[in-house]
């Protein structure tokens, strides 16, 4: 009788381990698909806010030498991304094929030549922007800037609002595996409860039974990582092959440094959880035991 007993043991034993593995496992699944969402949210953020635009007007009597000499002192700018020159015979064009008709019949031939600029993310702020918009100002040739001010005032107010909200979610979310985590490990270490207070008995130390313990909770918190981490190269890849665009693999260390932080999070929270648990149960009187 005594190998079915031991068989279901081991199998109550075996049940007991993927049952706390596949809850570490969800938990940082979800924290890590959190962390995508906000590697991909900042990618995109900084797309948008790298469509806001300086238009500079140029005198039109402005000589192409001195033209082509102002638009390489703005690409050696760190604010400047890009620059387009538009002349002012494409620009004239764009606006005939945009209004359908050629305006100048009507109010003659009044488009300047331009350079279109394009910011860098982190100058697109509204003080960054005065103060670009400011300092073009004194350049010689400049007539006019032109750009969208209440577009950017809208983007910069709903980036900040999308950034706080992910920031709530992302501290609650972390609220939330901690507490799982926690309640998988207690009950894991609750069911060994009586051979906990055996080994005491028999006159082991604290040290020696909380260590297969620890050892047991850290090795799920590192399986639970890895499959976490199986699971969403799984998503990334699945989602990088249907929408390329909403994926951002241009910057694989941020992926490893979100791999990194699912890991150590599996890993500390299991040692913590585990070493608290355990040593309950070594405080804990006897009678105790049966509630």
């Amino acid at each position: 009788m005594a190998e079915p007993e031991d068989k279901i043991t081991k199998n109550r034993v075996a049940t007991s381990w993927i049952s706390s593995v596949l809850s570490i496992t969800l938990v940082l699944f979800m924290i890590g698909l959190l962390g995508i969402i906000l590697i991909n949210g900042r990618k995109i953020s900084e797309e948008t806010r790298e469509n806001i635009s300086f238009e500079i007007m140029l005198s039109p009597d402005t000589k192409q030498a001195d033209i082509m000499e102002f638009q390489k002192i703005l690409e050696s700018k760190p604010y400047v991304k890009s620059t387009q020159y538009i002349s002012k015979e494409e620009a004239t064009q764009e606006t005939i094929d945009m209004l359908g008709h050629d305006f100048r019949e009507v109010v003659g031939d009044i488009l300047p030549p331009s350079i279109v600029l394009k910011i860098h993310s982190k100058y697109t702020s509204v003080d960054s922007l005065q103060k670009i918009e400011k300092t073009l100002q004194l350049e010689k040739n400049v007539t006019d800037i032109q750009y969208q001010r209440s577009y950017v005032e809208n983007i910069n107010q709903n980036l900040a609002k999308i950034s706080l909200i992910m920031l709530i979610m992302s501290a609650v979310l972390l609220l939330i595996a901690i507490s799982l985590i926690n309640n998988t490990i207690r009950l894991s270490i609750y069911a060994k409860r009586f051979i906990i207070r055996s080994m005491l008995l028999v006159g082991a130390k604290r040290t020696t039974i909380q260590k297969p313990f620890i050892f047991k909770g850290i090795m799920q918190g590192i399986w639970g990582a890895i499959f976490a981490i199986l699971f969403l190269s799984g998503i990334i890849y699945l989602a990088y092959s249907r929408f390329p665009g909403l994926i951002n693999l241009d910057e694989p260390i941020l992926y490893i440094y979100l791999f990194g932080i699912i890991t150590c999070i599996g890993v500390l929270f299991t040692w913590i959880s585990t070493f608290f648990a355990v040593r309950k149960y070594i405080k804990m009187r006897i009678d105790k035991l049966y509630f």
